[in-house]
């Protein structure tokens, strides 16, 4: 479709840069989301790999990814060119998919897209994997596996979106692919150490809390950025992932309560995200009524798998594959059962909609989307993982050692909490070691560890850092996101 200055429209150009923030606003709220599942021993790791994936891609993004991802002048079905490298020719002209604002602002508000699925896709890793492979996974595996997903069902001449395929906000290039890609990790890495021997809680339900405010608020602008304001449909998306939210948390308290009798924030928090997961590629194709059951399904399903990998010990860590691939998966399918002609007409889209319209056709469609997107990001993020680990200073799995003092220790010579860093200092006192936190920084700790590091255990029933406990560990019910 061609474009021209002359229909930039103001408000739907601030529109478009609040939402970019509230995306943004995502990726620290994922890190707090992921580092309070974990033990505190590995929290602050998992937060600065979120900020880490928004400077890597960030660059990676200008250079030559949004070229990839969404170039409207590529001929061919599967992938982008370099035209807009450096973001050349990218600054006031509209792309096709966003004719009503700036071209730089729409790449801007992709970019965030951009920069949180590696977030999403590492937290299948947590608690075992290395700081420096993984700064050079996320732009490899942003280039090969994202990029060619996004090309094939946003650029015009993809050849998911020639095929009418209808994911509006990301389920196959965010959701399924970063799930998809959170199990090729477990294959590659196995799991933690302990993982089966002992029970793990979240060490920080308050950090939970935060990040599930984050991502929950900014997914506003993730799911309602890219809609029209005039049409309606921005307020659409805003509702129905507000309604898929609350039915999503409801659903997963009701079905924990059933088996624990008590009630957890937790709970809640894991099937909101769930329900907003689901409702991702639907947002402003289907009437506000459709995000209810898609909530509701997505809760049921999403806490089952949890307790499907449990029974496969599968160690997902934060259940990324359960909640964010599972999730992505039924988002697109429903998509093609709800999807409504009449609100997709709104924005003057022509379409048949979906099931609900009569068009069956649609979900074969989807089907081949989710195919396509599943396939493609485990055997290219399992090629990828399995090709790192070939090269020492790529392999990817902390030493046990390292893995047992935790990766903040190990990676980052720094702590999440002081309380820690008063274990290190006390332990470095014991062996003649300065106590001060610059000296702690300036050992041979940080790179090795395992040598002068305190070795922290937590209780299994608390987040506090204590010593390990020595009780039996208890069958667990299906809980989300088990550590």
């Amino acid at each position: 479709m061609a474009t021209s200055v002359n229909d930039i429209d103001m408000g739907a150009t601030v529109w478009m840069i609040a939402s970019s923030a509230l995306v943004f606003l995502m990726i620290p709220g994922l890190g707090y989301f992921y580092g309070g599942m974990v033990r505190s021993k590995n929290a602050l790791s998992l937060v600065f790999l979120c900020f880490m994936a928004l400077a890597v891609v960030t660059l990676q993004w200008v250079i030559f990814g949004y070229s990839l991802a969404l170039s409207e002048t590529a001929t061919n079905p599967f992938i982008g060119n370099f035209k807009h490298w450096l973001f050349l020719d990218v600054e006031y002209t509209p792309h096709p998919n966003a004719p009503k604002v700036p071209g730089v602002v729409y790449a801007l508000y992709q970019c965030m897209f951009a920069a949180l699925t590696p977030g999403l896709a590492i937290g299948g890793a947590a608690e075992r994997i290395r700081v420096l492979p993984t700064i050079f996974y996320i732009f490899v595996w942003t280039t090969l596996v994202y990029d060619p997903i996004a090309y094939w069902v946003w650029a015009p001449n993809g050849w998911l979106f020639k095929m009418g395929v209808l994911d509006f906000a990301g389920g196959c290039a965010v959701e399924t692919a970063s799930g998809f890609a959170a199990l090729a990790f477990y294959f590659v890495l196995g799991k933690r150490k302990g993982f089966g021997e002992e029970k793990w809680e979240p060490h920080n339900y308050l950090n939970i809390i935060l990040g599930c405010s984050f991502l929950y608020f900014g997914w506003f602008g993730f799911n309602a950025g890219a809609a029209s304001l005039e049409s309606g449909r921005a307020g659409i998306a805003f509702m129905t992932t507000s309604l898929a939210a609350a039915a999503g948390g409801m659903t997963w308290v009701g079905l924990a309560y059933r088996v624990e009798h008590k009630f957890s924030s937790f709970h809640f928090c894991s099937g909101a995200v769930a329900g907003m997961v689901c409702v991702t590629p639907a947002a402003s194709y289907v009437s506000t009524w459709a995000s209810l059951p898609m909530g509701i399904i997505a809760g049921v399903c999403c806490y089952y798998m949890i307790e499907a990998n449990l029974r496969l010990g599968i160690d997902d860590c934060i259940d990324v594959l359960a909640v964010h691939g599972i999730g992505g998966i039924l988002g697109v399918f429903l998509t093609g059962v709800f999807a409504d002609k009449k609100i997709m007409a709104l924005d003057g889209i022509e379409s048949a909609g979906g099931l609900i319209n009569g068009n069956g056709r649609q979900l074969y469609v989807q089907l081949a989307a989710l195919a396509a997107s599943a396939a493609w990001s485990f055997v290219i993020s399992y090629i990828l993982l399995k090709a790192m680990n070939y090269i020492p200073i790529f392999r990817l799995r902390v030493d046990p050692d390292a893995e047992e003092h935790g990766v903040d220790f190990a990676e980052l010579g720094e702590a999440g909490y002081k309380f820690m860093h008063d274990i290190a200092r006390t332990h470095l006192s014991k062996h003649n070691t300065h106590d001060s936190l610059s000296s702690f920084r300036e050992t041979s700790s940080i790179q090795h560890p395992h040598k002068d590091m305190p070795m922290i255990k937590e209780a299994m029933s608390s987040g506090n850092i204590t010593a390990a406990s020595t009780t039996p560990p208890q069958t667990s019910t299906p809980c989300a996101y088990p550590l």
